[in-house]
């Protein structure tokens, strides 16, 4: 027996018509503010150039670099494939010689103009198509003075049938159009607004720059510290090992009975130094990640700790060998901040694994009941947490209000 199909549009399609049309109704509702900033833009960053001799009206920028943020935003949403990712526009750049500047007033003088003048063209023909099939066939309700007026005034079955003619014309074009016009403003907004592939390049090539040199600062401040921790640890033990062996020497050539008091305490600065020897050792890649993985290292830490610290390693994944080393030091870092400047009475702590534009990113959060009033200041902890981080093309974000709480968040790119 053969399934009769329904006649019109599936439900799938219909969702689809219905989404084009929610972007364009967006776009139409979203032309207000966008003429609005072009007014505004057009009034005052010729007299904030005159004024101040250069290119200036910053607050101005900024809001056209709001707008032009959430208009790709709201296109990446509907125009991108599923494993796009979404640019992002960066930083606000508060002159107008600046490409992005640039680029977003062209994508502001183009949605006032052509993207508003097309969506509302579809949307209100998508609107009159339903308004003119669903209410002519009611003309006879109204009064021969006061006549149903839709398209024209309808006093007669053939007006009715002539509206709703017009009415199913007109729902046919935005039936065919919406979906076309949708995705050409939608890519058209992406193609304004997105920096070329060259300086996306450029861009990337500046971020691995600055990387590789954060890289060697923090491999550089590695290095001093390691050797600081050997020179004024383990050498100057081994010097005092080394001076009561000639000590004890000598007395016995003179008197053995007092060679073994010396002899006790050059065993035990060897075993001091031997101690210091293991730490320096231990600081460099602690041997605990490779056996048991930055959880239970980062627990040995906490459980260390002088302050009561809780740890919620339950969104964790494994990392890179040296992505886990460096959330491991940053995670001591942090402690031993928290523990010398905050006054914290506890200390949470939470290492996880986020996906961000289907990228991997460890993240490690401290977050303290101290003080708070840190900051990132060349010379801090912090700082030193801040360059370890940007040599991953990490960032560090710091919340430390006077009077507390402080969390030092730090997020840590793993790879796909």
């Amino acid at each position: 027996m053969t399934e009769s199909r329904r006649p019109g549009p599936s439900r799938r399609a219909l969702r689809e018509r219905l989404r084009d049309l929610r972007y364009l109704a967006l776009e139409v509702v979203g032309w207000p503010a966008s003429i609005a900033v072009l007014l505004v833009a057009l009034l005052s960053l010729p007299l904030a150039a005159l004024l101040s001799g250069r290119t200036g009206g910053a607050p101005t920028l900024d809001l056209v670099h709001r707008l032009a943020t959430r208009a790709h935003a709201a296109a990446a949403r509907f125009a991108a494939a599923p494993d796009r990712r979404t640019t992002d526009l960066g930083e606000a750049e508060h002159d107008l010689r600046a490409p992005q500047t640039r680029r977003n007033l062209r994508w502001l003088l183009l949605h006032v103009t052509l993207v508003f003048v097309v969506s509302i063209l579809l949307v209100s023909m998508s609107f009159a198509a339903v308004l003119y099939v669903v209410g002519a066939p009611w003309w006879w309700l109204f009064p021969d003075q006061l006549p149903l007026s839709l398209a024209f005034p309808i006093d007669s079955w053939r007006d009715a049938w002539l509206t709703i003619g017009l009415g199913l014309l007109y729902g046919t074009a935005a039936w065919i159009l919406t979906p076309w016009a949708a995705r050409r403003i939608a890519r058209g907004t992406l193609a304004v607004l997105e920096p070329p592939r060259s300086e996306v390049l450029a861009q990337r090539v500046d971020a691995l720059s600055a990387s590789r040199a954060a890289a060697l600062d923090a491999h550089s401040a590695e290095l001093r510290r390691i050797e600081r921790e050997l020179h004024d640890g383990a050498q100057n033990r081994l010097v005092s090992v080394v001076m009561m062996l000639g000590m004890a020497r000598r007395a016995l050539e003179t008197d053995a009975t007092t060679a073994l008091p010396l002899l006790e305490r050059a065993q035990d600065a060897a075993g001091e130094a031997l101690a210091g020897l293991r730490t320096a050792v231990h600081d460099i890649y602690p041997p605990v990640l490779d056996e048991l993985g930055l959880g239970d290292a980062a627990s040995s830490l906490t459980s260390r700790a002088t302050i009561p610290c809780t740890l919620d390693v339950s969104g964790l994944r494994r990392a890179p060998a040296a992505v886990e080393s460096a959330a491991y030091f940053v995670l001591a870092e942090a402690l031993t901040n928290a523990m010398k400047h905050s006054g914290a009475s506890r200390v949470a702590v939470s290492l996880r694994t986020e996906l961000h534009d289907d990228e991997q990113v460890l993240v490690v959060e401290v977050r303290d009941d101290g003080v708070g009033g840190a900051s990132a200041e060349a010379g801090s902890g912090l700082a030193g947490i801040a360059r370890r981080a940007s040599a991953f093309e990490g960032t560090l974000h710091l919340t430390s209000p006077v009077g507390g709480p402080t969390t030092v968040k730090v997020e840590l790119p793993c790879g796909s």
